[in-house]
């Protein structure tokens, strides 16, 4: 996947918001284009950028002949009717299409979605391995004869095994969605997915959608004072926290017209979060006015004396965010939902900055409260 196709001919078709793939049409089909370096959890890019040509050909015209500027190209007949997906945002950006009942295969039993959870668990539909850490499972994969394989690859090593699932008649669609540099990328995935399944104004009309609702989000918060935040979960390990400072994320942070405490220079090559210390923290964020301090795995932080040296703890303005877990499933609504509905997600951003917009309902975020039971940490 790192071999470098060289460019490709046609007219583009506008994808305004991703910075990982890229689409041209000629001849009735379309030729798309993707590139991204892989990126581990809160750490570096190692090894060289991983790129993927696709060659998009309705069923009813005859596809090209893969040689030039399309040689080592997968091709993929559309619309494809039996996906493949190893991982939850794959599936919400299907369900959204309305083609949830063409999968046939998903990473496995945690979906948020409840029919396709019965059907994983039932066996109806095959559990293939989530992507962030593991390859597809071969067996179970080539049993159900998808159309196309929708592949997270969180790892370098994963590359081979992708290799080897084309060697055996599926097509592989490499996601990077991690990896955009603006957090509205990761909703131009959406129209990826619409090119596939044959539902491009479904998808243009929901990323349209998005848009519209950041850009309301993004004019309310500019009526608001300026206010810093520090978007540091608690990792446990003694004093070990995953502080958002670059990229996608801290994007959309700014975008709550905040001033990000500890923020960095974007780098592709860097992930939206490093790994940092408390006594890091202690340094430099005790000024921040507002602090998100755990995500939903994450267990409670109740050092209180050390939580009292920062201003966020002492003015009440500390949150934390349980991501709309599923009331009966290992399950939760943002790792599905919140990497194309970040309007959702910034629109909390906003109510925790300023308490006068704080009436309402709340979709991920709530006020710390260091309550007994208040968490999820080990549940998952």
């Amino acid at each position: 996947m790192s071999h470098d196709p060289g460019p490709v001919e046609g007219k583009a078709v506008e994808m305004p918001y991703t910075g990982i793939f890229s689409v041209v049409e000629r001849h009735g089909y379309r030729v798309v284009d993707i590139e991204a370096s892989i990126v581990t959890w809160g750490g570096t890019a190692g090894g060289p950028p991983q790129r993927a040509r696709l060659v998009l050909v309705p069923r009813d015209i005859e596809p090209p002949t893969l040689s030039g500027d399309l040689a080592g190209a997968s091709l993929i007949r559309t619309p494809v009717e039996r996906i493949a997906v190893n991982d939850h945002p794959h599936e919400a950006m299907l369900r959204v299409l309305g083609v949830e009942d063409r999968i046939v295969a998903v990473g496995g039993s945690t979906s948020y979605d409840d029919d396709l959870r019965r059907k994983a668990r039932s066996g109806q539909i095959q559990q293939i391995g989530y992507g962030w850490h593991m390859p597809p499972t071969l067996d179970a994969l080539v049993a159900v004869r998808p159309d196309v394989l929708i592949a997270r690859m969180a790892d370098l090593t994963h590359t081979r095994h992708m290799e080897r699932v084309e060697s055996l008649g599926v097509p592989v669609v490499p996601t990077f969605i991690d990896a955009e540099p603006h957090y509205m990328g990761r909703v131009d995935w959406v129209r990826l997915m619409g090119l596939l399944t044959g539902k491009e104004a479904e998808a243009d009309a929901f990323v349209q959608m998005v848009a519209q609702e950041v850009d309301r989000l993004k004019s309310l918060a500019d009526g608001q004072p300026r206010r810093s935040i520090l978007w540091a979960w608690y990792r446990s390990a003694g004093n070990r926290w995953a502080v958002t400072q670059r990229n996608s994320d801290a994007a959309l942070l700014r975008d709550a017209n905040a001033e990000l405490v500890m923020g960095a220079e974007d780098d592709p090559e860097l992930d939206t979060f490093s790994d940092l210390s408390t006594e890091r923290l202690l340094r430099d964020a005790t000024d921040a006015d507002c602090w998100m301090i755990r995500d939903p795995l994450s267990p409670r932080f109740d050092d209180h004396a050390v939580l009292a040296r920062f201003k966020a703890y002492r003015e009440g303005c500390v949150f934390w965010e349980p991501g709309k877990r599923h009331p009966t499933a290992d399950s939760w609504e943002v790792w599905e939902m919140g990497d194309i509905r970040p309007d959702w997600r910034l629109g909390d951003v906003i109510k925790m900055l300023h308490p006068e917009l704080r009436d309402g309902d709340w979709r991920y975020l709530a006020l710390e409260t260091w309550e007994a039971g208040h968490g999820g940490a080990s549940q998952h």
